[in-house]
């Protein structure tokens, strides 16, 4: 019997994904009118899979990798904390097709596709990762020839699924273009575009921070007419940036752009701060400010400053009218002892989108689903988490909700937050499908 005679694309599209486990992963019984408040009503504390002989009965192997030391751990620790707690709610609520999922979590930095052909030979049944645009690139067609379903928590390089047909190859988070596209839009939002005469750029060095300084580029120019006078590309990672915000704040354009992440955004801000930067700058606009919001200090957000948040912002929807936010808050901050950013949604999302797409695939074959089924499952796949619905596309890009704010400080909460957020629908910040995403921003 061939994988199609089992199962099709149109029956994928009728499953109803409603299940113990998708309340559990979005934090919230009554998505399926759960009566016990744990995910667990009526369906018993299999996640609602019902149990047949061709299901295994050892724990599904899963392997994580992600930052785990030095300036990038500001984000990939979150990522690890985010599927921790996704893993941890699934085994709760019974597992995945009744199986319990173990979590194996390494460190990414240099060994992207080592990690990944490691866990493949060592029999794991998903992998999740990696946070880096570049390996992201590099590992794609690794995971084609191997043929195990990786989801990537980040990695989100706009061009990787332009033009590619993949099927093992799946990313949970918003990718470059929804979150450069709407710090544009911030921009022009806070000075005016008629106001906004020069804009300057402060960039990692590597394929992320010149995708995002490519589309950020051509979005400020098509919406203001506006010259850049600086780009600079620190060192992913490096140790002082103070040349750049020395030549930044020599040129006071309008407008700062900048993707440094982790540490590196931390350090940007601090040395800006010291330096005056953000003084001689009518906006700066961070796309990955928000993540480092737990090493974030009151000194660190003085000024005009924005930042997004890409999938996940803890407070959007109001925790009043959406009880998942309020219980990831305060999940993370007693399990962790974190603000939980759009990077632990990262890692939550990517655990959330396979897991509930092999539930599905699991009831529709009536056994534990092979590779082929489970990537075939996740294509047009939605799925709840704390952050709301999401959307796994054809091309294997999940969308979900954009944000972005002014970065303010709280003295209830000990934190910084996000003031004046607008939360942006996918539709607003991505070309529709099969469309280049600069050629998109281009036609603006």
């Amino acid at each position: 019997m061939t994988m199609d005679d089992q199962l099709n694309r149109r029956d994928m599209m009728k499953a109803t994904g409603g299940s113990a486990l998708t309340a559990a992963l979005a934090g919230c019984s009554s998505l399926i009118g759960g009566e016990d408040g744990n995910g667990n009503g009526g369906n018993g504390g299999n996640g609602g899979q019902q149990q047949t002989d061709e299901v295994p009965d050892e724990p599904i192997q899963a392997g994580l990798q992600t930052f785990l030391e030095g300036a990038p751990a500001v984000l990939g620790l979150q990522a690890q904390y985010g599927a921790e707690t996704a893993v941890r709610r699934i085994n709760e609520a019974g597992g995945v097709a009744g199986r319990e999922i173990e979590l194996e979590v390494v460190e990414e930095a240099g060994a992207a596709i080592e990690n990944y052909t490691r866990f493949v030979d060592e029999g794991k049944d998903v992998t999740f990762g990696p946070i880096s645009s570049g390996s992201h690139e590099q590992l794609l067609p690794v995971i084609e020839e191997q043929g195990v379903v990786n989801v990537s928590t980040d990695g989100t390089v706009s061009t990787l699924y332009e033009g590619e047909d993949p099927q093992y190859s799946f990313r949970a988070q918003n990718h470059d273009v929804m979150e450069a596209s709407a710090a544009a839009r911030a921009a022009v939002a806070d000075l005016g575009a008629e106001n906004i005469d020069t804009y300057a750029n402060i960039n990692p060095d590597y394929a992320f921070g010149y995708d995002e300084r490519e589309i950020f580029n051509a979005a400020i120019e098509n919406l203001t007419g506006a010259e850049e006078v600086y780009s600079g590309n620190p060192a992913l990672g490096a140790s002082d940036m103070s040349s750049h915000v020395t030549a930044v704040a020599n040129e006071s354009p309008d407008v700062l752009f900048t993707s440094c992440w982790g540490g590196d955004a931390t350090l940007l801000l601090d040395q800006g701060q010291s330096q005056g930067l953000f003084d001689e700058v009518g906006v700066s606009v961070g796309t990955v400010w928000y993540g480092s919001v737990n090493d974030l200090g009151e000194d660190d957000i003085q000024g005009n400053l924005w930042g997004g948040s890409r999938n996940y912002y803890w407070g959007s929807p109001s925790m009043e009218q959406w009880p998942p936010g309020q219980e990831l808050y305060d999940e993370a901050q007693d399990e962790y002892g974190v603000v939980p950013t759009a990077h632990f949604m990262s890692g939550y999302a990517a655990v959330a989108s396979w897991a509930t797409a092999t539930e599905k695939a699991a009831q529709l074959v009536g056994g534990y689903p092979s590779q082929e089924q489970i990537a075939a499952t996740l294509e047009n796949h939605g799925f709840y988490t704390p952050a709301g619905y999401h959307t796994v596309a054809p091309n294997h890009q999940t969308y979900s909700t954009a944000h972005f704010g002014r970065i303010e400080w709280d003295d209830d909460r000990g934190h910084a937050v996000l003031e004046d957020l607008e939360a942006i629908p996918p539709s607003h910040v991505s070309p529709p499908q099969g469309q280049v995403s600069l050629d998109w921003v281009n036609n603006w």
